[in-house]
């Protein structure tokens, strides 16, 4: 089993005790693990690299769908975050009437695989954490007149930069505590060379409008900066308790 393999079963594993005991700390820690993990191992596996030109491989997150708002947001965080370019695909069957996309993941595999999982672990998350917090302003029967779609957006949009801004706090940690860190953190320069030269056109599309004073963004960027880092999710003997 390569480390990219170990980093991935781990993710699994903490993605499986969130699901079981719904546990909020474990599903979001699981995030910030991933990167921490990933830089560590790229540093350590330098020599494997200096061997050969790797190959660069691409992989869809999903089929051609409908792709949501949310998705082309989260995308770029975990891209920035794991070394990975991304783009959009878009096709119509001839009996379809609308057109179909997917986002595509450009990138070293073990890069590649590691967002992926990533990726599908934050978006499982995020909705889950919104399912919740509409549940709980349905309980306390909440004066809210927005509707429940409106109070998601806003909680989602919440959650990503809550997100996004914790992985710029770790990245800033990492690489005072060791310079090394700065370079792994790059999505390779053959990667971008090649995203450069095969993929044309442009990824635009319109953010829908949050109030981000809004209750429900605010417990969603709570959420998503509420990641905590302690040493027993880095613990290989405490995953292999699960």
């Amino acid at each position: 089993m390569s480390s990219n393999d170990k980093i991935i079963d781990k993710i699994k594993n903490l993605l499986s005790l969130a699901e079981d005991g719904n546990n909020d700390e474990e599903s979001q820690t699981a995030l910030l693990m991933a990167q921490k993990l990933m830089l560590k191992y790229k540093i350590s596996q330098n020599d494997v690299n200096e061997h050969g030109e790797q190959k660069i491989i691409v992989k869809s997150l999903s089929v051609y769908k409908r792709l949501y708002w949310w998705e082309k947001i989260l995308v770029r965080i975990i891209a920035e975050n794991f070394r990975v370019m991304f783009y959009i695909q878009s096709n119509r069957l001839p009996h379809q009437t609308s057109i179909q996309r997917k986002i595509v993941l450009m990138g070293y595999p073990e890069d590649v695989e590691l967002a992926y999982e990533v990726y599908h672990l934050a978006s499982q998350a995020m909705r889950y954490h919104a399912s919740q917090h509409l549940k709980d302003l349905t309980d306390k029967k909440s004066n809210q007149r927005n509707d429940s779609n409106q109070i998601r957006r806003a909680y989602y949009q919440g959650f990503m930069d809550g997100l996004d801004q914790k992985f710029i706090d770790q990245r800033a940690e990492m690489q005072a505590e060791n310079d090394e860190f700065a370079l792994m953190m790059l999505t390779p320069q053959d990667v971008q060379d090649a995203f450069q030269k095969e993929v044309k056109g442009s990824l635009s599309f319109k953010i829908p409008e949050s109030n981000k004073e809004s209750l429900s963004y605010s417990e969603g960027y709570s959420k998503g900066t509420s990641i905590s880092l302690t040493n027993k999710y880095l613990d290989t003997s405490n995953q292999e308790k699960k």
